[in-house]
């Protein structure tokens, strides 16, 4: 994401307050409503304009991460509670009794002290509202074929619960000097007067680069879960940071910092990188294969994001399931059972196929 301030500028913030805004026409408490992507008043449904922390979505210099971890408490005045299950630690209002876990539905959950962290740079609003999730996923269990008839119709009584999960982005310039090996085919007779192909290796070197904007990294053990409803429009959709976004909704504390989730971020650079080199070498041959490559990162920046999933889970023959949908795009991705008979059903119809088409030839 282009960079609002310098990094060396950017204001430092201790702490995120979360306070609560009142309408000023009734008293009634002002939400954000996700049809109209507007901050309305819950009771009489006036807009109300609400100030954000800052103008700005800033960037901040990675080499400085450490110092900003220590000396911040990224929500102040939320109470925490940690799941003894998922292990997610996820921010309550005080006033909230917290007695199940948002993400998982455990019952397992306890109050806890919350430690310090950077506070969320940005926030993608909803965009998804809850009925739309909800069909969404309805569309996307019928289209899966091999999954239960009564999981169908089951499956749509779990309670979808809008969550903030934390995200890292990560801006950089990686340059790559790699080893490799080009290859030009051709043709030749073997000594039965049979035309094989061969390949002739070469080997080659060379430099690549590429600016990434946005490196997309979950700040918490979902990221796996949640890798199919990816990537969020960070680039585009980021509004600064306003806590009456979350009204109505809980927001998970990260749990993975961002000197460890700049680590994936760079595996994820590296093959981009790869797949360069592999461009850089077939402009030369007919094939391509990298041995090796050395990447250097320059002016790596960094924030931290709330960005917005529906999740819900479900039970289905004693077993757990979890679904989430992307709150900003619609897309749906979660587990769910198998249907053998189903399967079983295919592949005969399968063999039988392919035993007539055998036949017919």
């Amino acid at each position: 994401m282009e960079k609002q301030m310098e990094a060396k500028d950017a204001p430092e913030k201790v702490g995120v307050d979360t306070q609560t805004f009142v309408c000023a026409n009734c008293g009634g408490v002002i939400m954000y409503d996700i049809g109209s992507e507007k901050f309305r008043c819950a009771s009489c449904k006036a807009e109300s304009n609400i100030e954000s922390l800052s103008e700005a979505v800033l960037e901040y210099d990675f080499s400085q991460y450490a110092e900003r971890e220590k000396n911040s408490i990224a929500f102040e005045g939320l109470a925490v509670v940690h799941c003894q299950n998922c292990g997610c630690e996820i921010t309550f209002e005080e006033s909230q009794i917290a007695t199940t876990c948002p993400m998982c539905s455990s019952t397992q959950v306890a109050a806890v002290k919350q430690a310090g962290g950077i506070p969320p740079e940005g926030i993608v609003p909803f965009k998804i509202d809850k009925i739309s999730a909800g069909q969404k996923f309805k569309e996307w269990v019928k289209s899966r074929w091999f999954a239960p008839n009564d999981f169908k119709k089951k499956c749509g009584e779990g309670s979808l619960k809008g969550m903030y999960l934390p995200f890292w982005t990560y801006d950089a310039t990686a340059i790559a000097a790699y080893t490799g090996k080009g290859g030009n085919r051709r043709t030749e007779k073997d000594s039965e007067g049979r035309t094989k192909t061969v390949t002739d290796w070469t080997f080659t070197s060379g430099v690549v680069s590429k600016s990434f904007d946005d490196v997309q990294i979950c700040a918490t053990e979902k990221e796996k879960d949640i890798q199919g409803v990816m990537p969020f429009n960070t680039v585009g959709s980021t509004k600064p940071f306003a806590t009456s976004y979350l009204s109505g909704f809980h927001a998970e504390l990260y749990t993975i910092k961002a000197d460890k989730a700049f680590e994936v971020a760079k595996k994820i650079m590296e093959n981009e990188l790869r797949s360069l080199a592999e461009q850089d070498i077939r402009r030369r041959y007919d094939t391509a294969q990298v041995s090796t490559l050395n990447t250097k990162h320059s002016n790596v920046t960094y924030k931290h994001l709330l960005l917005p999933i529906w999740a819900s889970v479900f039970g289905y023959k004693g077993k757990t399931y979890n679904y989430f949908v992307n709150g900003e795009t619609g897309v749906v991705d979660g587990s769910r059972p198998y249907s053998v008979p189903k399967i079983a059903r295919a592949i005969i119809i399968g063999i039988i196929i392919i035993g007539v088409l055998l036949f017919v030839i």
